[in-house]
Formats: C-alpha cells, structure tokens, sequence
C-alpha cells in the first residue's frame, strides 16, 4: 500500500473540507462565539445524517443485489472446482445423519428402560456433530476455508468426547449429561434463577448432579474429573486418554482463527494459492482439502462410535463402508486442487492462484 500525500483529502474528509470552507466565507458564523459555532456545526451534523441515512437506505438494495449476484457467481465457480469433493462431504453426511437417526429410534424404547446413560449421552453428541458438519458444507461452498476448519475443531472436541464415552461407564456417561446443567447455570445470580421456571428446573438437577458427584463437576471438563484423575484436567487431558493426539497440530492450526491473536494474511488457508499480498476479507476457493478431509473423517469415527454400541455384523459391514468412503477424502481433494489449479493457471497465463 502506497503512502498518502498528506495534502490529499481523504474520503471520508470531504464534506468537512467543504464545510470548513464554507463557514469561513460566513461572516456571521465567524462572528459567533466559539460555543455558539459549536452548537451551529452539531445541528448541521445531526441533519447530514439524517439525510446521509436516508440516501444510503435508498441505495441499499442496488448495492445489496449486486453483492448477493457476486456471491453467487463465485459459489458457483467454487462448487464446480470441488464438486466431487462437496458431493463425498455430503454423501458422507446424508449417509450418518441416516443411519443415526433409524438407530436413535429404535433402539431409544429400550435404552430409556435401561436407563442407558451411555446411549443418551452419545445420542447428542451424534446430533451435535450432525449440526457441525452441515455448518462446515455451508462453509466451505461460501468460500470460508478457515472458519470451516475452526468448525471441525469442535467436531475434534465431539469426537474424543465420544471416545471416551463409548469407552466409559454408566457413571461416566451420567457425570457427562448432569455436567450440561451444572454449566448453564454460570454467570447466572441467584434471583435471575429463582423467577425463571426453567431455570428452577435446571438448578435442581445441577444440585442433583452436585450432590451425588461433589464440586468438581463445576469445572470446565469437571465431568472428566475421575476419569483423567486430575481436579480440573483441560482438553488435551482428555485427548490424550482417547489417544487422539495425533490430530494436535491440526487442532491448534485450526485454534488460531477462532482466537484473536495475529495471524500473518499467507497463514490462512484461503490464501493458500495467492501469489500477492492482500488482506482476506471475503470468500475463497482455496484450502478445501484439510476442513474436506477432516471434517469427513471426524463425522465418520463418531458416527462408527455410536452405533457400536449396539455391535452387530451388519454395524461393522456399516462402519466399514463409512470409513472406506470418508478415507478417499484427502486423495480426492488433493488431485481436484492440483487440477483445477494447474488448469486456471494454465488460463490465465500465470498470472495468478485461486478465484
């Protein structure tokens, strides 16, 4: 970015310039006092934004119309480089949304009667990572490469959760479900509770879950407490015991766009491809391949955890097939991004990456 001449009116200076100038070829504005000027110039202020309100009010369709246009143009160019990959992403999807939602209703009569905690506390994070991976689809066809990969870190979370779910105790399960309750209460004081019904409720069964599992199921990962054998463990505690490990650099690349630390503009992965130096304020086509492959991953392993467990053969045929398809992922998008690449760069004459 070039340096400004300091004699050039910014933009966003013009109608102060004028305003200057015009007061001072006012002769009686001039012989104000300074309080009576001041007075003068927020009256002119307050009705420049009255009528600066209404014009950009009245502009705001054209303006919005030819964004929304722009946005679908590049959504449409972003889905035809990777619509083999967003097509596996969601067929993925559609295929543990399925077989999660005829598993929750069938087995749920029986697991209510048991009282199977370790099924109920599964059941939603299933769900929750459902919700998670539509969000990263949405993402990803907007163009938001690094907000899509900051989603799949909570599908990260959800899946060492399920882990150790899958792999715990009734007692564990429970720990996990009175956690929740114990958690929406903070911030809370006593008598915004106290006049709220719902919040009654949920007070009591926090107090509940309190009472029989004592003060550490306040702490962030309190219900993990027993579990990690610390009084407050924190997530790669409980990474570490689901020997998920191997995705910790993933999951502090994908940390950094959630936090607001600085990130330098060549760090992210929509400007992956980009030959110049800018500064990413909007969509791009580049960096599919690790939300791609991660997310398709993630959404498999906690798929395959919770319907094993109800283990049969047609659950393992199941888990398989959903592992084999989420494991194309990365080749997938790898040969799509180079292709695609090489054939933009081959028509623009290298002058440049991406969209």
């Amino acid at each position: 970015m070039g340096k400004r001449d300091t004699n050039e009116t910014w933009p966003m200076d013009e109608l102060e310039t004028v305003l200057v100038e015009t007061l001072r070829k006012d002769q009686v504005f001039e012989a104000l006092s300074p309080k009576r000027q001041h007075k003068m110039l927020l009256k002119v202020m307050k009705g420049s934004v009255k009528e600066f309100s209404k014009d950009l009010t009245d502009r705001a369709p054209k303006m919005l119309a030819r964004r929304r246009k722009a946005q679908a143009g590049f959504e449409k160019r972003n889905l035809r480089r990777w619509r083999e990959a967003f097509d596996l992403f969601e067929t993925v999807w559609v295929c543990c949304e399925e077989i999660g939602r005829n598993f929750n209703q069938y087995f749920r009569p029986q697991s209510v009667q048991e009282q199977d905690f370790v099924f109920e506390a599964m059941t939603a994070v299933h769900a929750r990572s459902l919700l998670v991976g539509e969000e990263m689809i949405c993402l990803m066809k907007g163009g938001f490469p690094d907000a899509a990969i900051s989603r799949w870190r909570t599908l990260h979370e959800l899946t060492v959760v399920a882990v150790l779910l899958s792999q715990g105790d009734q007692d564990l399960a429970l720990r996990y479900l009175a956690h929740a309750d114990v958690q929406a209460l903070k911030g809370l004081d006593a008598e915004a509770i106290a006049q709220d019904e719902d919040l009654r409720a949920i007070k009591a069964r926090a107090d509940l879950g309190l009472s029989r599992f004592g003060p550490e199921l306040g702490k962030t990962y309190g219900w993990a407490c027993a579990l990690i054998g610390k009084k407050q463990p924190n997530f790669e505690d409980l990474e570490k015991k689901a020997d998920k490990g191997e995705a910790r650099y993933f999951y502090k690349f994908a940390s950094q766009h959630i936090h607001s630390n600085h990130r330098a503009h060549d760090e992210l992965l929509g400007m992956s491809e980009s030959w110049d130096t800018m500064l990413l304020v909007g969509p791009s086509n580049s960096g599919m391949v690790g939300p791609l492959t991660l997310g398709a991953m993630s959404l498999a392993e906690v798929t395959a955890l919770y319907i094993n467990t109800r283990p049969s053969f047609d659950v393992g045929i199941f888990v398989a097939v959903l592992m084999k398809m989420a494991g194309r992922m990365n080749k997938l998008g790898v040969r799509l991004e180079k292709t695609t690449l090489k054939a933009a760069r081959k028509k623009r004459g290298n002058d440049g990456k991406g969209d």
